[in-house]
């Protein structure tokens, strides 16, 4: 089992000296950039009614979180190198493989903040505060698993971020205890999807003595996981309340809820080989959570 698949799309399209460099930025899996960019998503349309200037405004944090995605990337495979060729999963990764040299990902990595630090200056100044306080992160995650028992909660709140910055951007009059609120749903919903991640790599971490929600929640991994699946929904019932959304976009959130649990007691099961792809389905919750909010937020009349 590996992360690197070449029978991938994007690998027949692009010249093979290429495909080093898609691999490291995991151009190849979006289901990454995606989950970045969705918490921006849910935090304009809650907050925003749509506009020219709200759909130009989510081009800039899309092509930001591409960029700020693979720089993460690459931040990570070049702390990891020394872990990375322990586990079977990451074994294939290019600076593993030595398919692409650490001078050559350093210079992408810098490409990449550039283009990071262009999408920045587009936004207004709480967001530019709002996105340098979050950047020393990016860096210090790869490490928190060495250190760190949840470092789970390290990525949650580093990748959901962006809502703040989704909110802080649209110059929105909602409060922060109304973001607040969907902030902390949404860091309980990166900590369900990579606790199931991480099972992947359950026994590889224990030998080498990593640290992960996986190997913390132990065998207690189904009940904690559905209680914060429970708690995640629970928030977002506030936060739909809280922001006088439209009635159907509970009855939209009740339907996910149960779909999450059915999807994590009868589909996954706590079985490593399913956890792919259930992190994979996430994309699909996404984009039906992102629809809720904009049927209870923008059409509610």
């Amino acid at each position: 089992m590996n992360d690197i698949r070449q029978d991938n799309l994007i690998f027949r399209i692009f010249p093979i000296f290429t495909h080093p460099y898609i691999s490291i930025m995991r151009l190849d899996r979006p289901i990454g950039y995606v989950l970045l960019f969705y918490p921006i998503c849910f935090s304009i349309f809650a907050f925003s009614s749509f506009n020219q200037e709200v759909a130009i405004l989510l081009i800039i944090f899309l092509i930001g979180s591409i960029a700020m995605r693979s720089a993460g990337c690459i931040v990570n495979d070049l702390l990891d190198r020394d872990i990375d060729i322990k586990v079977e999963r990451t074994q294939t990764r290019p600076l593993v493989s030595n398919t692409l040299s650490i001078k050559n990902s350093i210079i992408c990595l810098i490409i990449l903040l550039s283009i990071g630090l262009i999408v920045l200056t587009q936004l207004n100044l709480p967001s530019i505060i709002l996105a340098l306080m979050i950047t020393p992160l990016i860096f210090l995650y790869p490490l928190a698993k060495r250190y760190f028992f949840l470092p789970q909660f390290i990525l949650a709140f580093t990748y959901n971020w962006g809502c703040m910055i989704g909110w802080s951007s649209s110059n929105s009059h909602g409060s922060f205890s109304d973001v607040f609120l969907l902030f902390i749903s949404l860091i309980l919903w990166t900590l369900i999807y990579d606790t199931v991640y991480a099972t992947q790599d359950e026994e590889d971490d224990k030998k080498l003595s990593l640290k992960s929600s996986a190997i913390l929640f132990g065998k207690y991994k189904i009940i904690i996981l559905n209680s914060l699946i429970m708690f995640m929904y629970g928030f977002l019932m506030f936060f739909g309340k809280n922001l006088g959304f439209h009635f159907k976009y509970f009855i939209f959130l009740s339907l996910l809820l149960a779909l999450n649990l059915i999807d994590i007691n009868y589909f996954w099961k706590n079985d490593p080989l399913k956890s792919g792809s259930y992190f994979k389905r996430n994309n699909y919750y996404g984009i039906f959570l992102l629809l809720s909010i904009i049927i209870g937020s923008q059409f509610n009349v």
